[in-house]
Order: structure tokens, then sequence, then C-alpha cells
């Protein structure tokens, strides 16, 4: 056991996660790529930042380089998410948390609208069939004179 207390041990980060991966250009560039897949191809993208070596110091860095754009939502459903349009048309920052607030995943979209913002198709024509149930049950009768 001895043997084990003689190898040096250097701690590279601590629990504040401040240092940076060098992971930062590579994910702008992925960003690049992306949107203009998405302009040429109508590709749409998803980076997971958490698939990654990604320290927090490298979040704060890319949320102050994408800057902040003119739309957020919130989307209440087991736990909140945020979306948040950077300054960059087309690239989302989405974040999903659970009923804690504590953060699940963390995504880049590069989509002209997030995914989780589009109503599917089911939903509409579901929307459709109560709407016409309220109108039907809701119409106000005509008194025949």
């Amino acid at each position: 056991m001895s043997e084990l207390n003689s190898i040096p041990v250097r701690v590279e980060a601590g629990p504040e996660n401040n240092h940076r991966t060098e992971n930062l250009k590579p994910v702008l560039l992925q960003i690049e790529n992306a949107l203009r897949e998405l302009i040429e191809h109508t590709t749409e993208t998803v980076i997971d930042l958490a698939a990654m070596p990604f320290s927090d110091q490298d979040e704060h860095d890319l949320r102050e380089l994408l800057g902040g754009g003119e739309v957020s939502a919130t989307i209440d459903a087991f736990g909140p998410t945020l979306v948040e349009e950077t300054a960059f048309p087309g690239v989302w920052l989405v974040e999903h948390q659970d009923a804690e607030r504590r953060r699940l995943t963390l995504h880049l979209e590069i989509a002209p609208i997030p995914t989780l913002l589009v109503t599917p198709r089911d939903d509409l024509a579901d929307g459709l069939a109560a709407l016409k149930a309220l109108n039907d049950s809701e119409a106000p009768t005509e008194d025949v004179q």
C-alpha cells in the first residue's frame, strides 16, 4: 500500500469546473457547418453538449460568443425546459431540467424553430376535434318565431 501513496496526484479541475476543455472552437465549427446544412439542405441538427467534454467555463464562453436573441420560451412538462434563441438566427439553446430545476440536458439546436415548439400533426387533429365539439355544444340556439 505504501507504493500507492508515493504516486503523485494532480487535480486538474475542482468542483466548480472552471477550466476550459479546448472544445469550444470545434463546437463553433460544428454550429457553422450545421447552419450551412440547414440553409442548403434544410437539415436540422442537435448538438448534445453533454456528449463531449464541455466544462462550465466552456458553456459560459459559448453563451457569451453566441449572445442572446429576441425569442425565449419556457415549457413546463415534467420540469421546465428553457428554449433560448441566440444572436444567430436558427441557433437555439435548449435546456431540459427536472422538477427540482436540476439540469438534465443542454443542447444546441440548429433549426428554423426548435422541434419542441412545433405542434405535432396528431395534436393539430385533436385540437380541431375538440374545437368542433366545443362549437357544436356552445353554439347559441336561435329562437324561431
